[in-house]
């Protein structure tokens, strides 16, 4: 839980210091203000990572050399100090005083976010949906960050092999003896880590499918379908991924060497959102498909306490103005049922219905300058 939060020299934040409550925040202000910023920084402090396009460069305010977050929060009774130093060329985290890395932070803050950018996941993308996986995996598990981040250095290495190649600096013996040695590595990372979506999947179906059941007041099923190549390889073994891998790269060896990049491995594979056995991204409308995302994050935040005994902090990006009146009140009755904080950015406040009658914090955000 965060209790305070200041910032200096953040995007269109020059100094600011705001308080929050245990339970509901709401960061009310037009369009511009400021408002997904505060939500950023949180996310940056505890990850180092933002949910929205944006570098080093972009978070310092135009006219500073860096950019200063601090935070107080508690998590499992004890008290946290968070410090982030952003300079146009790098960031420095701290906590309590000493330094750390932002990989070491995740598997303490545990947090959820709905964005329109995820709503938006099932026609946007193959890589929004992999990243939803993702998210949940690390949320889960802090070993499953660490796979996250080991496959993603050796996807690194093996694509730099590659381009090499492509670009001449080395010649075809030399990048096949260097593709065969690191091939184990690589393959075994690229097996873990897909056996890891399977299994998160796989654990998530039932809360997904009972929760877009109560959105959509209907029986059709939700499920997901997870996709190597085309090939549907949801009750796949480990042994048969490792092999369905390794046999796709030998097929695809000449196009990689062609292309410079690595075109096998879970970069790769697409995540599919089934509704009534349909693909949602060309059978189901609009609607439907930000129902079958919100129903995700929904059943990753009943996961998230299966798991932890607890709920994830919740932040929410002006996600009640993507939705339909019956899916908003839908959202809002299930954020009611949850205990955890909860952050979400508006531009109307009646637009948080009930929501905004409990145990509630509006804080009103005019360019860049925060009133509560």
């Amino acid at each position: 839980m965060f209790q305070r939060l200041v910032l200096r020299n953040f995007r269109n934040y020059a100094e600011a210091e705001v308080q929050f409550g245990p339970q509901v925040n709401i960061l009310l202000g037009r369009n511009g203000e400021g408002k997904t910023n505060l939500l950023e920084a949180l996310v940056l402090l505890c990850s180092s990572e933002s949910f929205r396009y944006g570098d080093n460069e972009t978070f310092v305010r135009k006219g500073a050399d860096e950019s200063l977050l601090a935070a107080r929060a508690i998590e499992n009774e004890l008290e946290y100090d968070l410090r982030l130093q952003i300079l146009k060329s790098r960031k420095h985290h701290q906590l309590n005083g000493k330094r750390v890395s932002g990989s070491d932070l995740i598997p303490l803050f545990h947090f959820v976010i709905f964005s329109p950018e995820s709503l938006s996941s099932i026609k946007d993308g193959a890589d929004q949906r992999r990243q939803l996986v993702d998210e949940l995996l690390v949320s889960v598990d802090k070993k499953n960050g660490v796979l996250v981040r080991d496959f993603r250095k050796a996807l690194k290495t093996r694509n730099r092999i590659l381009k090499d190649y492509v670009e001449g600096h080395q010649n075809r013996t030399q990048t096949e003896a260097l593709l065969e040695s690191v091939g184990p590595s690589y393959f075994r990372l690229a097996t873990e880590l897909t056996v890891a979506r399977l299994k998160a999947i796989e654990s998530l179906g039932p809360e997904f499918n009972t929760a877009m059941q109560k959105i959509s007041q209907s029986t059709k099923t939700a499920r997901i379908q997870y996709e190597i190549s085309g090939n549907r390889v949801i009750h796949f073994t480990h042994q048969d991924i490792h092999i369905l891998l390794e046999k796709r790269a030998s097929e695809l060896h000449e196009a990689e060497l062609g292309s410079g990049t690595s075109l096998v491995g879970p970069q790769k594979h697409d995540i599919v959102f089934l509704y009534d056995e349909n693909d949602s991204r060309f059978f189901c409308s609009q609607g439907q498909q930000r129902a079958l995302i919100l129903s995700f994050k929904m059943a990753q935040i009943v996961y998230h306490r299966t798991v932890h005994g607890a709920y994830p902090i919740l932040l929410l990006d002006d996600v009640l103005s993507e939705l339909d009146e019956e899916k908003r009140e839908a959202l809002i009755h299930f954020l009611q049922e949850i205990r955890t904080q909860i952050f979400m950015t508006t531009t109307d406040l009646k637009m948080t219905g009930d929501l905004a009658k409990h145990d509630c914090l509006v804080i009103e955000i005019v360019d860049g300058k925060i009133r509560s």
